[in-house]
């Protein structure tokens, strides 16, 4: 049996139709259920809100493979899986397109103020507001050279950006190359996140890093909200060192009834959808579904 514990795209569970397949895009709410299931499981698709621990992994002693339909991998006990010699699906990639279009989109609106705009001529009020600037000169850091980090930068390029990347772990272009991520944040005009959330990368930006971007600078965030230490980023936009964020991804999602960041008037935000395009969605279902396909048809 396939289990599938989160929303997927059709088209995955067409390709899985010659499998038994439970589905049921809310059972990661109800452990009991959850781990009722993974019993009879030979494979398991999960987003990002199962939680595939150690735990769940022990109650499933069928489980031959994982698939995580999207790239995050926090919520993935990948030791206990290779432990178990459980293969993992990853599609890398797949929405690596929505997520720069949503960097470069929102980066474009948020420096010419649109939606202000768009909100005051619906008040009837018609004001030809000249504060806006281009992206064309500005400074973007990227912090992550993994494949949303490239077409982020690819874009960029196009708009005649100056471009910054710091990634340690990647053959980053020596002129663009930021050898510490101190120095990719200065005096950047726009920063984007494109990291896993590692110990390492926990609270990246915080009331520390955070000082060395200006008071137009532009935080962007697709990856995973705890990069960013939530209360240095509020007290350093309530005291004008920074211009705005724009955040896709929350420390606590959906955010807190009192959460005084999404009030702010420069923090645009979204409830995690940067990579969630029906394009995307097709792409990364059928990479994930036909790789546990090809898995269970090997192990048949």
């Amino acid at each position: 049996m396939i289990l599938i514990s989160e929303m997927i795209h059709p088209v995955g569970l067409d390709i899985l139709s010659s499998y038994e397949v439970y589905y049921d895009p809310d059972l990661h709410q109800d452990s009991n259920a959850l781990l009722s299931q993974i019993a009879r499981a030979r494979a398991l698709i999960v987003r990002n809100k199962t939680q595939v621990n150690a735990e769940l992994i022990e109650r499933a002693p069928l489980l031959q493979v994982v698939g995580r339909l999207g790239v995050g991998l926090d919520n993935i006990h990948q030791e206990v899986l290779r432990e178990r010699d459980i293969g993992l699906i990853v599609p890398r990639g797949a929405n690596a397109i929505s997520v720069a279009e949503y960097v470069i989109g929102m980066a474009i609106a948020f420096q010419r103020h649109f939606l202000r705009m768009t909100l005051q001529v619906r008040e009837r009020q018609w004001v030809r507001d000249m504060s806006g600037v281009e992206l064309a000169g500005k400074t973007l850091a990227v912090i992550g050279y993994g494949a949303a980090g490239q077409a982020v930068i690819n874009r960029a390029r196009s708009f005649g950006m100056k471009l910054r990347i710091f990634d340690p772990f990647a053959e980053v272009p020596g002129s663009l190359k930021a050898e510490t991520v101190e120095e990719a944040l200065e005096g950047a005009d726009i920063l984007s996140l494109h990291v896993p959330l590692t110990h390492e990368t926990f609270h990246l930006l915080n009331e520390t890093t955070l000082k060395r971007l200006h008071s137009h600078s532009v935080v962007i965030n697709t990856a995973r909200g705890e990069l960013i230490d939530e209360t240095a980023l509020l007290h350093a936009l309530e005291a004008k060192q920074l211009g705005g964020a724009i955040l896709d991804v929350r420390e606590i999602e959906p955010p807190l009834q009192d959460d005084r960041l999404r009030m702010l008037t420069n923090v645009w935000s979204t409830p995690h959808i940067a990579g969630l395009t029906e394009d995307s969605q097709i792409a990364i279902a059928r990479y994930v579904a036909e790789g546990i396909k090809e898995v269970l048809d090997l192990k048949r």
